[in-house]
């Protein structure tokens, strides 16, 4: 399925179930069939599942326009707005996590509980801050944005579910790391942080252990400035918690959707 959004794009969603909403937000070149092992489990639940693929990302429309955090924080507000929901809860992975940063900033009465998986709050790296991303600094992201991280994402690879369904989506819509080399900048350089001191939307983070890209000690950071905060730190696993090992990613976000009060129906 697919709405077109204020500006004339056509973003891809998918929704199944009934009952209160969960919406997946994929990450920097991620496709929604991520989020596969999440899918039916939580349908299972009695939730409705939603899952949609950035513009310029996965099935949604190639797009010059629009490359930037806040636009598609605003796709994300218009599908909430087309499908008629009033709240929802929200799931977002690495720059979907950063998403739902700005979501918070710009729509907090859409949300009634943001789960962040595997994202720092500040990407860069300072003499007082040493949960950016891998080496990232002022100083150098721009030249070490422009090639992929020589790194494996994950630990022990993804689950064969989650494999087939993304092997088919990238082979039918490639993702162009070029063409969107000016969002991933821009999304490099937003600093999170006040944002999450100052928040009274309930916030809860799964952070990996192992992750290549971040010292999963950010997590602690956040529950120290706002202790409202809960975090769960998976170990044995890599950046695509939910994907690579699924079946405990599934058990903590259910335990951080029951434990919010945020029920099925």
């Amino acid at each position: 399925m697919d709405f077109v959004t204020s500006d004339g794009i056509k973003i891809d969603y998918q929704i199944k179930g009934t009952g209160n909403p969960i919406i997946f937000v994929a990450g920097f070149g991620g496709y929604q069939e991520v989020w596969t092992e999440q899918v039916d489990y939580f349908v299972q639940m009695g939730y409705q599942v939603i899952t949609y693929d950035h513009r310029n990302f996965g099935s949604s429309q190639r797009t010059t326009q629009g490359h930037t955090l806040q636009r598609l924080t605003d796709d994300l507000i218009e599908l909430v707005q087309h499908l008629g929901i009033k709240q929802s809860a929200f799931v977002g992975h690495s720059m979907g996590g950063s998403l739902l940063y700005d979501l918070i900033k710009t729509a907090p009465e859409l949300i009634k509980l943001v789960v962040v998986v595997d994202q720092t709050p500040y990407m860069l790296n300072t003499s007082d801050w040493q949960y950016g991303f891998m080496n990232y600094t002022l100083d150098n992201y721009l030249t070490e944005a422009k090639e992929e991280p020589q790194v494996h994402e994950t630990l022990n690879g993804l689950s064969s579910n989650v494999t087939f369904a993304l092997d088919k989506a990238r082979v039918e819509h490639p993702f162009s790391r070029a063409d969107n080399f000016d969002l991933l900048c821009e999304h490099i350089k937003y600093d999170w942080r006040d944002i999450i001191k100052n928040s009274s939307v309930p916030i809860d983070v799964i952070a990996a252990v192992q992750s290549p890209y971040y010292d999963a000690d950010f997590a602690k950071w956040m529950t120290m400035v706002n202790r409202s905060i809960k975090t769960a730190l998976v170990d044995n696993c890599g950046h695509d918690i939910m994907a690579e090992v699924p079946d405990r990613f599934n058990q903590i976000l259910r335990h951080f959707l029951l434990s919010n009060r945020y029920l099925s129906n």
